[in-house]
């Protein structure tokens, strides 16, 4: 076999330069800077595209999609001009879908007497047919008037405070066409 490899290469005496083999062995490193611009068009393209998404989605809670979107009723605040609630009936039920302060969105069956109250600002809404006016008790003891709008159509009665500055409350009565408290609910801190 050494016969054969010496007539395909002729054999030479000269002394191995290792030196030269190793240095030409070694990795060649690729400049800093185009190691930095591959750095920075890797980012651009993982980041770019997530940092959109992010940008363009709208997470604000939304009127639930049970709504029925084509009897909407709104509820707006009168001094600010905020949208305090959107409500509509609840599609193959009998109740309301609602979005109260851009926060809080769900839906609900009727039931005669249900009542939910939401602060800062305050805000809420009772099916109580009986309900005609309503006050806040403060934390210093004052009663603060509240506005009542009722709708007939959804048979449901939204309920809020006038004014700009959140105030924060300890109860909330809701009262009848005689002044009878008939839904008292203590807020809890």
């Amino acid at each position: 076999m050494n016969e054969l490899l010496d007539t395909i290469v002729p054999p030479f005496d000269e002394p191995a330069d290792w030196d030269d083999v190793l240095r030409r062995a070694r990795a060649r490193r690729a400049p800093r800077r185009l190691v930095l611009a591959a750095v920075v068009v890797g980012a651009a393209l993982v980041v770019g595209p997530a940092l959109g998404v992010l940008l363009t989605r709208d997470t604000t809670p939304r009127l639930p999609a049970d709504a029925d979107k084509r009897n909407v009723v709104v509820v707006v605040q009168p001094l600010t001009g905020r949208i305090l609630v959107q409500a509509a009936p609840w599609k193959g039920h009998d109740g309301i879908c609602y979005l109260m302060l851009s926060e809080r969105a769900g839906c609900v069956p009727r039931t005669p007497r249900a009542t939910l109250v939401l602060t800062s600002p305050i805000t809420g809404y009772t099916f109580d047919e009986r309900v005609v006016s309503g006050t806040a008790l403060t934390l210093a003891g004052k009663r603060v008037p509240l506005q009542l709008v009722h709708f007939p159509k959804l048979a449901v009665t939204f309920f809020f405070r006038r004014g700009r500055l959140p105030l924060l409350f300890k109860e909330v009565a809701l009262r009848d066409a005689a002044g009878h408290v008939v839904v008292r609910q203590v807020l809890r801190r």
